[in-house]
């Protein structure tokens, strides 16, 4: 499966004034850096890519599979599907059936398939304030570590318990 992403983020899920607020800084003069901090953070945790296997803030997706041969299962949880175009060998749309499996969408086509398929769907919490406070106050948290410790740390040195105790609840595991 290949994504595409079609639409990105409006937002990030926090904002450089609330990073600041967190991190106690009051000029001006370090905002780009903690922007990219910010950046960063959301990068870490958001899409595909991050390591909670979801997306935080609405964005669009589009799968793109070569060969659908069974089901086919979203990678993300909280998706909704915009569209689902299954192409027959004559370039017409086959019927397909949507159920649940785990909180992650799962699409079956109706008759023997072996054709390629494109998936259109959005995927995340909603606008940046609905993305859980716990997932909000850990990249806070992290935004600011980063920020007070810019030193390259040690091998092996962990991130702080508050951040992987406020991140656990929300990481997907795939067994």
């Amino acid at each position: 499966m290949r994504l595409v992403l079609v639409t990105p983020p409006a937002a990030t899920p926090i904002t450089l004034c609330e990073a600041k607020a967190q991190a106690r800084v009051e000029h001006d003069d370090e905002d780009l850096l903690l922007q990219h901090y910010v950046d960063a953070a959301t990068a870490w945790l958001d899409g595909p890519a991050g390591i909670l296997g979801r997306c935080l803030v609405t964005q669009t997706w589009r799968a793109e599979l070569a060969t659908v041969t069974g089901h086919i299962r979203l990678p993300f949880p909280d998706t909704v599907i915009s569209s689902a175009v299954f192409t027959d060998a004559e370039g017409g749309e086959l019927i397909h059936e949507l159920a649940l499996q785990d909180q992650h969408p799962l699409l079956r086509p109706i008759s023997g398939f072996g054709r390629p398929a494109a998936i259109t769907f959005t995927a995340g919490y909603g606008a940046p304030a609905d993305v859980p406070a716990a997932i909000r106050q850990a990249m806070l948290l992290l935004v600011t570590q980063w920020y007070e410790h810019r030193q390259v740390t040690g091998t092996g040195t962990a991130l702080p318990f508050a951040i992987e105790a406020l991140l656990a609840p929300y990481r997907r595991v795939r067994l």
